[in-house]
């Protein structure tokens, strides 16, 4: 199985997957706000990379950086830094070769030594998958780390994280002994990775999202699919490595492929299917674990498909994507308060993006940044700015 294919299908075969139409006293309808302001900051072409499939991430040093899951010189995908006052100016800091990777899908991570690593989901020695390191402070030196062999992993998905002892922490969408997905740990200069949990089914497969360090100590993540019902679980992971998973049974949500985040001890998180119109819902768990609850269903007209994790907006409201659905079908953005009301804030039209996958990141300014993974003018993807 090659991830970067499962991802560019997911919202064609997922979407085919039938549910039954579960109602819920806990589902809470979206409404339709009034247009607010997005620009499109980079047009993506080909050449300066292609079909991004996760967000940007602002550095330390006040730029925005990024990947494209193809394009550049090999059409095997990039690393590009945004500079500039609007960050309209795109640098390509390494273009993906094959032997070096290819199809990077995951979200670039800075950690405390200040060298960025990330992860493609193909290519390396075995065509598997890689980790690699971009050297500070030009980012333009790639180190491979790991070529992924089966073993130890297929295909790498989420962002890798930092553990307390500056470990890196991942997790790989297939391989390992079942071949259903690993989460492992590897040192920042490479070698041998751990191997912490091997996904059998039973306690997930499939894992899309990176792991969210609560402040318990303990990780929680999503697989996208095993679980009792084979629609997916949430789980609780502790540093020993004890995994507990609680499964989704497509009412309360199906096949999660997003990171979680912590807010007032639960953690939230998205699925792309399930829900109350099976066109996705917005979950919680509380801190500790437990089986997730629906807070929200998306319902196609406002949204449908969301794929990227929610973001906690200075206003205290949560902020997110949806890869689909909304006035064109071409996916939206949207708003959660606290009280657990959704409001479409844009819908995308195809020629401002189309097809949002990746998590929003909030600037200082207040604007809200992302990217689309189609749409734009060449139809190859873009980066926009989001103004609420």
């Amino acid at each position: 199985m090659k991830l970067y294919k499962q991802r560019q299908s997911k919202n064609s075969a997922l979407i085919l997957t039938s549910l039954a139409v579960l109602a819920s006293p806990l589902v809470l309808p979206l409404q339709q706000a009034s247009a607010q302001t997005l620009t499109t900051v980079v047009n993506f072409n080909g050449t300066n990379g292609a079909n991004p499939k996760a967000g940007v991430f602002a550095g330390k040093d006040g730029n925005l950086y990024g990947t494209t899951s193809a394009g550049g010189s090999q059409d095997k995908g990039t690393a590009f830094k945004l500079t500039g006052s609007n960050f309209s100016t795109l640098t390509t800091l390494v273009n993906f070769t094959g032997t070096n990777g290819t199809n990077p899908i995951a979200r670039l991570f800075q950690a405390s030594d200040d060298n960025l690593y990330g992860a493609t989901s193909t290519g390396g020695t075995n065509n598997l998958g890689t980790l690699f390191k971009l050297g500070k402070t030009t980012f333009t030196t790639l180190t491979t780390l790991l070529n992924f062999n089966g073993t130890n992993g297929v295909n790498p998905a989420g962002r890798l994280i930092s553990d307390s002892d500056g470990n890196l922490v991942g997790i790989t969408s297939a391989g390992g002994v079942n071949n259903k997905g690993t989460v492992f740990k590897i040192a920042p200069t490479g070698g041998v990775p751990t191997v912490v949990v091997n996904f059998n089914g039973t306690n997930g497969a499939t894992p899309l999202a990176r792991l969210q360090l609560a402040s318990d100590k303990n990780y929680y993540g999503t697989a996208s699919a095993g679980g009792a019902s084979n629609k997916g679980v949430a789980f609780k992971l502790t540093p020993a490595g004890v995994i507990t998973s609680y499964s989704f049974s497509g009412a309360n949500g199906q096949s999660p492929q997003s990171g979680l985040i912590e807010s007032d001890k639960f953690i939230y998180g998205t699925t792309s299917l399930g829900g109350a119109s099976n066109k996705g819902a917005i979950f919680k768990v509380p801190l500790g674990g437990g089986t997730p609850v629906v807070v929200a269903s998306f319902n196609g007209t406002n949204g449908a498909n969301p794929t990227a994790a929610l973001t906690k907006g200075s206003d205290g409201n949560f902020y997110g994507t949806t890869s689909t659905g909304g006035a064109n079908n071409k996916g939206g953005i949207y708003r959660l308060t606290s009280g657990g009301t959704v409001t479409l804030l844009f819908s995308f039209n195809g020629t401002n993006g189309a097809t949002p996958e990746s998590t929003l990141i909030q600037l200082a300014n207040g604007a809200f940044y992302g990217t689309t993974s189609t749409g734009g003018v060449s139809g190859k993807g873009t980066v926009f700015q989001f103004t609420p």
